[in-house]
């Protein structure tokens, strides 16, 4: 027979300062050691294996210790398990103790289905992976911990109500013997005194202070004026059934205090009775509980939104799975096409373009996922910079126009009031909200045409007002009921518009908090399904005095996918130019955008490399990947800087964050371009900071 412990396993597994804390397992016809895998110990919580092969023994082990979970070994040929479960569970006490049975036999063996009369939760089959039974194992004993905990807080309650108890008996005393009157007036607690037929004839003077109402004012029935009128009938209740039985009662109510509040307290009164068990007074204690009150009404509701909120994030993970395989999938089969040779020119053009507007739109998802992430942890920041409003309204008109008119609706900008040409505001921030809302009115309507009305309010301050952007589409509208779900952030109206439609329930959530933090709002106005909606956005911003007003949009057509120019092949001609990134394929992709345009390229793998590099080089500009081994681009730019490298170094990374940006200059870069790199903005900086180099060697 074995020790009543596994000593190994348990020092292995137990901490001296957390035995009050150990969970107690019963492993019948098996090893410990031989279960709980030594390499999978760490991650175990406090356990104390008890080991048996003998029946007896494991109900001596059930009697003596408050075992959280068994696991039985059906196949040890030196105890009948089965025969030992039958044991077990006669005892009503062990009968719904968690049991997982270790065994060989097939998944589909019918033998298995008698083991079920035993409640059994669970079946490994061997050979098994020790990390599924440690998980096993922790999930049960994790349970069995936090059900010590409920009990501890449960014994701490009832030890509480037995203080207060402690307390109203205390104060009977007190009440008997008036010399102690003083005493009742020092707790913290009402106390008050009540005739049988519940007429009070004394009040502490905690009572006065907390009512206002004197002993005199308060005397006979009138102290029920201090009751919340809600609370007062379910009180008077509870003392005429006491009456009857002689019982004592207690109740929760609420109190008006001298300013009016009205605060929760727990009202405990005990009968006085005389020889003949006849009830001759009452003595009535009241406890402030309202903080406590408070606090349980926020935990249910902080529970009712953790609820709602998971519910919400766990459909707004399924829907983003499919928004995330849709172009994915476009990518890797366009991509397997473009490899067959069997493809023709036409096919392939279109191959690569679906490939690039999938991408595009992978990243806008990315792009709303980070920004909802920032608007959650409180990081958003806005900027107040000059924007060109003209010329970016024309800029989004052409983007937006190519989706409308391949729905063939109509897209209409109509300026309800001269609107300035400049003013002050957040630009990406505004273009993001109108790319979305309008965006949104196209990809809900399918026939009839989307009109964007704007008007500027001058406020009575000079160059101050409110800029107006009404969105009007014939699209599929909303029902009433559910307006409310659209600005939560991961809804949608319902599944069946996600289905439909597509799209990750963000944008409208991301446009009212991008407008609210631009001291504007975003609303829907109104909407009939099958007819229309109509959605508002308000920002108030400014511009200068003597700013021009336009009352019209002047047209700029957008260059979309701007394919490589005769420009573009000679833009970086002789400039010598050191890429610095840690994957061949960003290498590759990267040296062929520089070389199209006319540049020489030189490759470095990692931070040491680029910083021996530029420094024995002559190269005009350094692009520098952020993250590396061996050395990160920030270590390798505050190094090369600190050697008294001169030339501009351009932070290429994969954040897009504000905050990244920030840090990669305070190091010493020059710029910062996020990744996925576009080949156009990366020439045309490249070119730019070559044409400054240029100027100030002149200079």
């Amino acid at each position: 027979m074995q020790n009543t412990r596994s000593a190994s396993v348990e020092n292995s597994l137990c901490v001296d300062d957390l035995a009050a804390n150990t969970i107690d397992i019963l492993i019948i016809g098996a090893r410990g050691e031989d279960i709980l895998a030594k390499e999978a110990r760490s991650g175990m919580l406090p356990i104390q294996v008890l080991e048996t092969s003998s029946c007896p023994e494991a109900l001596q082990y059930l009697r003596t210790y408050e075992v959280a979970l068994i696991l039985v070994d059906l196949q040890n040929p030196e105890i009948d398990g089965v025969g030992t479960m039958k044991a077990i569970r006669k005892n009503l006490k062990y009968k719904k103790i968690p049991t997982i049975f270790l065994t060989t036999a097939d998944k589909d063996d019918g033998s298995l289905y008698r083991e079920n009369q035993f409640e059994v939760v669970d079946y490994i089959f061997k050979p098994f992976r020790p990390e599924i039974l440690h998980s096993k194992i922790n999930a049960f004993v994790e349970m069995a911990i936090k059900s010590r905990q409920l009990k501890a807080q449960k014994d701490v309650i009832q030890s509480s109500r037995r203080r207060e108890r402690d307390l109203q008996l205390a104060a009977i005393e007190v009440e008997s013997l008036k010399r102690y009157r003083s005493l009742a007036d020092a707790i913290p607690h009402i106390v008050w005194k009540a005739h049988a037929d519940g007429t009070v004839d004394y009040f502490n003077k905690v009572w006065s202070d907390y009512t206002g109402m004197s002993s005199e004012r308060s005397m006979g029935s009138a102290w029920q004026n201090a009751i919340y009128r809600g609370d007062k009938k379910k009180l008077l209740q509870s003392w005429m059934l006491s009456t009857s039985t002689h019982q004592a009662f207690e109740v929760e109510c609420r109190l008006r205090r001298s300013d009016g509040e009205m605060r929760w307290f727990w009202i405990q009164a005990t009968p006085e009775l005389d020889q003949e068990s006849e009830i001759v007074a009452w003595l009535i204690t009241g406890t402030d509980i309202h903080d406590r009150k408070q606090t349980e009404a926020k935990m249910i509701e902080a529970e009712k939104m953790a609820i709602s909120a998971n519910l919400a994030k766990t459909h707004f993970l399924a829907n983003m799975s499919h928004e995330i395989r849709t172009p994915l999938n476009a990518i890797l089969g366009f991509a397997e096409l473009i490899l067959n040779p069997a493809q023709t020119e036409e096919e392939r053009i279109y191959s690569v373009s679906t490939i690039r507007r999938s991408g595009h739109h992978l990243l806008k998802i990315i792009d709303e996922i980070l920004d909802i992430s920032k608007v959650e942890a409180g990081h958003l920041e806005i900027e107040s910079i000059q924007l060109n409003l003209i010329a970016m309204l024309s800029q989004l008109k052409s983007l937006l126009n190519v989706q409308a008119l391949s729905k063939n609706l109509h897209l209409e900008f109509i300026f309800e009031s001269s609107i300035p040409e400049f003013i002050f505001t957040d630009p990406n921030r505004l273009r993001q909200i109108l790319l979305n809302m309008i965006g949104n009115a196209i990809k809900f309507t399918s026939k009839g045409s989307v009109q964007v009305h704007l008007e500027w309010q001058e406020s009575q301050k000079p160059g101050e007002g409110t800029l107006s952007f009404r969105i009007c589409d014939t699209g599929v509208g909303i029902d009433a009921a559910q307006a409310e779900r659209l600005f939560q952030p991961f809804m949608q109206v319902d599944s069946s518009t996600t289905r439909k439609f597509g799209g990750t329930g963000l944008g409208l959530a991301l446009s009212r908090q991008f407008a609210e933090a631009m001291n504007g709002t975003v609303s829907l106005e109104s909407s009939q399904p099958n007819k229309g909606s109509t959605f508002l956005c308000k920002i108030k911003t400014r511009c200068a005095n003597n700013v021009k007003m336009e009352s019209s949009l002047i047209e700029k057509h957008t260059e979309i996918n701007r394919p490589f120019t005769d420009r573009d092949h000679h833009i970086l001609a002789g400039v010598k130019i050191l890429v610095v990134d840690d994957a061949p394929d960003n290498q590759v992709l990267i040296s062929r955008f520089l070389k199209s345009a006319g540049a020489e390229v030189e490759l470095a793998g990692n931070g040491v490399q680029a910083v021996e590099m530029a420094m024995n080089g002559d190269h005009k500009i350094v692009l520098m990947d952020i993250q590396m081994p061996q050395l990160d681009g920030y270590e390798a730019t505050a190094m090369l800087r600190h050697q008294g490298y001169k030339q501009p170094i351009i932070a290429l990374t994969a954040h897009a964050f504000k905050e990244e940006r920030d840090r990669c200059i305070s190091v010493g870069c020059t710029d910062h371009l996020t990744k996925p790199i576009d080949r156009h903005v990366l020439i045309e900086q490249i070119a730019k900071l070559v044409k400054s180099q240029i100027s100030e060697n002149v200079l």
